[in-house]
Parts: structure tokens; sequence; C-alpha cells
């Protein structure tokens, strides 16, 4: 997830993206839009998607980055991003099919 380039670490969340792309920006509350990945995505698409949002969670991420692929306004709904990440996880351990 973290690529080196030009001395300081650049993360890269390929699932993340995906899930803002086509679950997470239809007006539906992310933690709906959670429930409909876990039920539509294959068991290691969410494996990498719970992957991805653990490292946001532990702080692995750029802000400005972050900032453009997730979006200012769930960081200040939630306060950062890794309360963001840690609620998606939450959301998706106590999700029931």
């Amino acid at each position: 997830m973290a690529q080196e380039g030009e001395g300081e670490k650049k993360y890269y969340y390929k699932q993340v993206q995906y899930w803002l792309q086509n679950y997470g920006n239809a007006g539906n509350p992310d933690q709906r839009a959670v429930e409909t990945y876990m039920d539509c995505e294959t068991t290691e698409a969410v494996g990498s998607l719970r992957n991805e949002l653990i490292g946001i969670s532990r702080g692995n991420y750029e802000d400005k980055s972050m900032d453009l692929t997730v979006g200012v306004k769930r960081r200040m709904r939630h306060g950062t991003y890794q309360e963001w990440a840690r609620l998606m996880l939450l959301w998706m351990a106590s999700y029931k099919a």
C-alpha cells in the first residue's frame, strides 16, 4: 500500500477508491454502502478493503491524498480519517448477511 518515492511514503488504497466510486457516493449513508458492498463483492475484495481500512485506522495515509480520495466531508463528519476507517471496520465486523 505504501510506495516510496523521492524520500516520502505515498499511500494508495485501491479498494477504498473502488468502494467510494461504486458504493460510497450513491447518496446512501456509509454504513448502508458497506452492507451493499459486502453483499455484492467477493470474500477476497472484502478482505482487501478491510486490510486497507486497517492501514488507514493506524494512520498510514497522507491527509492531502485522503482529502482528494475519500473527501473532506467524511473527515469533518468523523474528526479524522482514522476514526472514519475504524467506524467502517466496526460496520464490517458487525454485518450479518
